[in-house]
């Protein structure tokens, strides 16, 4: 079962609204009443596995308590933080090693490919020329940077919205899919939010789902984004 271009667009822009900042009282009944999150989950599976409600009905009255906990994990350095930055993960800064006589600088490969972690590095910049492109203007508020994850949400689903398909696949393919799964499996293992995590779970199965669909069996695919 293939999904649906609008019903894209509006997870796309549920889950970038969820990472652009916590999520309020409103927010949270809805995901919770509507039960989103399972049914995103779920939105592939001919048969549904008993169980796989991933709400919980005591968000709505933990409004503040998720708060914390996003900026814990993706505004302020911490031992919860998760960087929601696309750079971070595939951008490197090059290290010239060819005069040090030093331990420190035993491989060759450091010079080669540079040491990963780099925010706001070439990969930010080429996706706000792509936005540009698109007549997106992007105001760069507080923390926010083009390839933070919900930029890059927002953009694909704008993108379904405005009927550019092509677009929307071609930013998935070179700018979001080389680093987001990392990102959320990073967010799926943590144990200190909760929300979070589920929130991860659901927007992992969709975006695999997508990667499939935009990468047919068989295909080989290459990345220059490593785990960090």
């Amino acid at each position: 079962m293939s999904i649906k271009h609008d019903e894209k667009l509006g997870i796309y822009l549920l889950f970038s609204r969820l990472f652009r900042e916590p999520p309020d009282e409103r927010l949270l009944a809805e995901i919770v009443g509507k039960q989103l999150l399972t049914i995103i989950y779920d939105l592939e599976e001919t048969q549904q596995e008993p169980g796989t409600l991933l709400e919980e009905r005591r968000w709505c009255s933990n409004v503040e308590k998720i708060a914390v906990e996003y900026a814990a994990l993706f505004v302020v350095p911490g031992e919860h933080s998760i960087i929601p930055y696309g750079s971070f993960y595939c951008d490197a800064v090059v290290i010239d090693t060819s005069t040090a006589c030093s331990a420190y600088f035993p491989s060759e490969s450091i010079r080669e490919w540079g040491v990963k972690g780099l925010i706001a590095g070439p990969s930010a910049n080429a996706a706000k020329k792509i936005y540009l492109q698109q007549g997106y203007r992007m105001e760069m508020e507080g923390y926010m940077l083009p390839d933070h994850i919900a930029c890059e949400l927002e953009f694909i689903g704008r993108m379904y919205r405005e009927g550019k398909i092509d677009v929307a696949k071609t930013f998935f393919q070179n700018f979001l899919s080389p680093w987001v799964f990392f990102f959320l499996n990073k967010l799926k293992q943590q144990n200190y939010s909760k929300f979070y995590q589920n929130v991860a779970i659901s927007l992992d199965k969709f975006l695999q789902q997508e990667f499939r669909d935009i990468f047919p069996v068989g295909t080989m695919v290459t990345s220059g984004c490593e785990k960090t």
